[in-house]
């Protein structure tokens, strides 16, 4: 099992930032690599918490601009298996 990074009082701390701060300053002064860096943990953190993404997102929609997507699509219905 891996070393968990983010403790619950860092989780806490970032929430604090964010709320005064952009993302980026925020990791500036946490010491993290990158704004995502705490973006991610706190999304990991609510979807941990029961957070579902919405259906109708326009985030959450499978994108279909692959130019053999309907090949693709075809075989998996073909052959009953999923993504």
């Amino acid at each position: 099992m891996r070393k968990r990074i983010w403790t619950q009082e860092k989780l806490d701390e970032a929430k604090k930032l964010l709320e005064t701060l952009s993302a980026s300053k925020a990791a500036v002064v946490m010491g993290v690599k990158s704004k995502n860096c705490i973006l991610g943990a706190l999304f990991r953190e609510k979807i941990r918490n029961g957070y579902t993404p919405p259906a109708n997102s326009p985030w959450a929609v499978t994108k279909k601009y692959r130019r053999d997507f309907e090949k693709i699509e075809r075989y998996y219905d073909k052959h009953k298996r999923s993504w």
